[in-house]
């Protein structure tokens, strides 16, 4: 089978199912399904609960509180949903990023989704019981909003294509799934008093991003304040009035919506400007040690080397596109940055948890710290000095590890860790022995243990306080010996990141009593101080080990920077401390008439996609007809059915039906694909000439993920090929079967247009055999190298190595020219057996922002980027013909997350001459 149209074939077979092999055909990361799950089903009143074999006491929870929140919602929408609907959970959030429920690999940072085809939440549970609840709620007011539109619609016999804007969907999903938190008020706070400000012009700029969120939220809680509760549900009651959701807010508010946003703007600055009076920014009483960006997680490390003492700064930060562990002297930002560890590149470095876990040093200069590392979360030991990662250790039975602590002698390392079902619980690993102690054994969220300097005890946080229902955490104080647990802070707060003073006499802490989240700290006599004034949030403060400076991060501008401030008299205030109320709490679980049952789950298909379906391809002609897609719950099987017929002649009709059947599993590591096809069609070849063939027979896949990075896969085709030749009139018949093998590599990291850093490469060798004729028929090798030199945020130099050849009786040929590949000539310029290209790239930011006035409105781009390139290449048959090359400038344009267009403004040589003019090329595509 020709390689072109090989690929033609598996992708006409499954383009009904986007990302369903994401990763495979080229490249592409990987979705590793490490683990295979026994599922069940609970159903209650409305739900149908998907739980796997380790998350049934959470299945058992959620049950009872999604019923309340279908209740709640209920009478916020005035909607009733007749269906049950399906809840899928996880245990883990390392557990979540396998699910096939959407083909997508997700980022760390996603809390659960709820996916429209078949109306389906998936949350991953990440230890707080509150905090998982809440998503739930999130997500099912996703559901409601779309069931109740449609009803609505419905109803009223309307169709209409357009729906809710991102930043409402989502920002009435938090309003209704949770009180105004400080979180939220830290995000606004800064939004307003930075004078960044959100306008109706503006919004869509921050479309997707967690401030979307917030302003949301913060916008839906002013429309009910101001407006009234009421016109919320309003808004989807009257959505069939209008033919856009502008008009609709106004019908039902009575003010436009660009007067509510100014309406909101001036709330929201008469409540957070006189903020300024009694608060400050942190730089107006601390010292400024990182740039403008996402610093997080600062410890002061000092340590003895060959030339002294050495005192640095240790943190987390996402610069480039990627996490890591950098190091810096305690002098400001004068301070050169150097690289400990970047992180998202390999397997073992997969994800630094950037936000959810913290680092540890001790005086040997030992720094520890928590890394995804294949299927679970490792424990690091590295050398600040050398950089070295000296020790790595995997715990049996424990998925997820965050936020260790290594004690002052470096002989034992606390963390929070969490086993399959997901409890997150303390435990100590003793390094010298290589043995693991498990201290804490319940349903609560401990987490962030940090060790007493005697080694006697650990400080953490938890919710196992009076309030930890409603998702207040204090700090707690365990005795290692006795394994009693003593709570130190009450109330209704997020007490945080607690950390001793090198002489054990200070507990520090971050905290939201008073609203926004401060430094406190707690003296050996109990007396409680708050340590400064921040307008947005400190996060996250250590002592330095002689207890003169404290280091934290804050929030600004939409980031986290690196502050220290001197730990003196000056800037603490004496804070009451609440008194003590002493309560445990445990989570109901559903009963009685609210459930149906527990069965096992078992494979029920559903329609995923039915329409009709038009591929034109300029040498194999186009293909309409109807597809078909079919999958299960869980989305780990998958049919797909294509039917389309090529006739041109009513005689011909019958046969030059086409018809594909796909089948696909992803439910394990090894992913699988077999299928049956039948094509017919006419072609114009540019080597060949016109000619008729009709291909029958199967297809079968297979694709193993090493890590998320890697992978190996292979492809067989066996079929039937019966080929017209019109000129001169020759007939070939062929029993065919065909091999591909392919490595594939793709850590690559992405801006808008394109990879920026990493490396991509592909290595593929297929063979064909003709059976009827018991010999070889084609053969192919092709290599693909692509490495990114990272230069800034936004640059980089790209180079990209591609060599391709196939020889046999019926040579695999392929276009070659275009933007695509050798910039300057036509596009499918030669059609030829052997290939070779050298592309060389420098990227760069030219636009960030841009803004088109016009009589309608106004028009944004994000992200234009520049491009000055060099290519060299050549396409030839037998024999080698003439190297040609191309050099030139361009510039590309993201429209959205799929849409990239290219402009390049080209010359071309052959290397004695150089065409006389720029040749303009315009198209579309990510960068190679």
């Amino acid at each position: 089978m020709n390689f072109r149209k090989s690929i033609i074939v598996i992708t006409v077979i499954l383009m009904a199912m986007p990302g369903v092999l994401s990763a495979q055909f080229y490249f592409g990361k990987n979705k590793v399904n490490y683990e295979t799950f026994d599922w069940s089903i609970l159903e209650t009143d409305h739900f149908k609960v998907y739980f796997h074999d380790q998350a049934r006491w959470l299945a058992e929870i959620t049950a009872y509180y999604v019923e309340d929140s279908y209740d709640f919602l209920e009478n916020k929408f005035n909607h009733h949903i007749f269906k049950k609907t399906p809840l899928i959970i996880y245990s883990s959030p390392n557990y979540f990023t396998q699910t096939n429920v959407i083909p997508q690999i997700l980022p760390e940072n996603v809390a659960g989704f709820t996916e429209f085809y078949k109306g389906r939440m998936v949350v991953p549970f990440d230890g707080s019981i509150y905090e998982f609840l809440r998503v739930v709620q999130h997500e099912l007011v996703h559901v409601f909003t779309y069931s109740k539109l449609g009803s609505v619609l419905r109803d009223h016999k309307k169709l209409t294509l357009y729906g809710p804007p991102l930043w409402f969907t989502e920002g009435i999903a938090e309003y209704w799934s949770r009180p105004w938190s400080s979180e939220a008020d830290m995000m606004i706070a800064d939004l307003m008093i930075s004078g960044s400000f959100i306008d109706y012009d503006n919004i869509y700029a921050i479309s997707g991003t967690f401030l979307m969120y917030k302003v949301g939220e913060s916008l839906c809680k002013f429309i009910a304040e101001r407006y009234g509760e009421d016109k919320l549900l309003l808004i989807f009651e009257n959505w069939w009035k209008h033919k856009s959701f502008e008009r609709v807010v106004s019908y039902t508010t009575g003010r436009e919506l660009k007067d509510i946003f100014r309406d909101w703007q001036y709330h929201l600055k008469k409540t957070y400007f006189p903020t300024l009076a009694e608060s400050d920014y942190p730089e107006r009483f601390s010292e400024l040690q990182s740039e403008r960006g996402f610093f997080v997680k600062p410890i002061i490390a000092e340590y003895h080397t060959d030339t002294g003492i050495v005192q640095e700064l240790v943190y987390k930060a996402n610069q480039l596109g990627y996490s890591g562990i950098y190091k810096r002297a305690l002098n400001g930002r004068k301070s050169e940055e150097k690289v400990v560890l970047k992180g998202e590149r390999s397997s073992k470095f997969e994800s630094l948890h950037l936000m959810r876990s913290s680092i540890s040093a001790n005086r040997l200069g030992e720094l520890v710290f928590a890394s995804r590392n294949h299927d679970r979360d490792a424990l690091y030991f590295l050398d600040l000095e050398s950089g070295d990662v000296e020790r790595t250790r995997k715990f049996e039975g424990l998925i997820s590890v965050v936020s260790p602590s290594i004690s002052a002698d470096g002989s034992r390392v606390a963390f929070a860790g969490a086993r399959k079902d997901g409890r997150f619980d303390l435990y100590i690993y003793d390094v010298s022995r290589d043995r693991l102690e498990r201290c804490t054994n319940d349903f609560y969220n401990d987490r962030n243990p940090a060790f007493h300097p005697d080694g006697s005890k650990l400080a953490f946080v938890s919710d196992r306080g009076a309030y930890g229902e409603d998702g207040y955490t204090n700090i707690f104080e365990l005795d290692l010996e006795t394994k009693a647990v003593t709570q130190i802070t009450f109330g209704k707060h997020n007490d945080l990141s607690p950390s001793y003073s090198s002489d054990g006499k200070w507990l520090l802490f971050s905290s939201d009593r008073g609203g926004r989240t401060n430094i406190h700290a707690i003296d050996s006599s109990g007396a409680m101080y708050k340590i400064g004034n921040t307008l947005t949030g400190c996060f996250d403060p250590r002592f330095s080990p002689n207890d003169s400076l404290i280091v934290f991060s804050a929030f600004q501008e939409y980031g986290f920077q690196i502050y220290t401030m001197p730990f003196e008299d000056s800037l603490m205030r004496p804070f009451e401390r609440e008194q003590p109320v002493y309560a445990s709490w445990e989570p109901e679980t559903v009963s009685g008439h609210f459930i149906s049952g527990i069965v096992e789950y078992e494979t029920d298909y559903s329609l995923d996609i039915a329409q009709s379906a038009v591929a034109y391809d300029v040498v194999y002609g186009s293909a309409g007809g109807v597809q078909v897609g079919l999958s299960d719950m869980l989305g780990n099987s998958r049919y797909h059915f294509l039917v389309f017929n090529t006739a041109q002649e009513r005689s011909s009709f019958f046969s030059s039906f086409n018809v594909a059947a796909t089948y696909l599993n992803t439910e394990h590591r090894l992913n699988y694909a077999y299928g049956l096809y039948h094509f017919y069609d006419e072609y114009d070849d540019p080597a060949e000439g016109l000619f008729a063939e009709r291909i029958y027979g199967g297809m079968g896949s297979i694709s193993y993920p090493f890590s998320k990075f890697k992978r190996f896969e292979t492809r067989l085709f066996v079929r039937k090929s019966e080929k017209e030749l019109f000129f001169p009139g020759t007939f070939r018949n062929a029993v065919l079967t065909t091999l591909y093998l392919s490595y594939v590599k793709d850590n690559s990291i992405w801006d808008y247009t394109g990879p920026l850093d990493g490396s991509r490469y592909i290595i593929t060798a297929g063979f064909s055999y003709d059976l009827k004729s018991s010999s070889a028929f084609n053969r192919l090798f092709m290599v693909d190298l692509r490495k990114y030199f990272r230069l800034g945020k936004y640059s980089a130099f790209a180079t990209r190595a591609w060599y391709y050849t196939s020889g046999g009786k019926e040579p695999q040929r392929l276009y070659f020219g275009g933007s695509w590949s050798l910039r300057g000539f036509d596009h499918r310029e030669w059609y030829k057996r052997n290939i070779f290209l050298l592309s060389n790239e420098l990227r760069f930011p030219l636009i960030n922002r841009l803004h088109i006035g016009l009589p309608v409105g106004a028009i944004g781009f994000t992200g234009i980027r520049g491009a000055i390139f060099a290519d060299v290449g050549s396409a030839w048959g037998d024999e080698f013909d003439q190297l040609y090359g191309a050099f030139g400038l361009g510039a590309r344009v993201a429209l959205g997350y799929f849409l990239v267009l290219r402009f390049d403004f080209t010359r071309t040589t052959d290397f004695e001459k150089i065409s006389p003019s720029w040749d303009f090329d315009f198209w579309f595509g990510w960068n190679f």
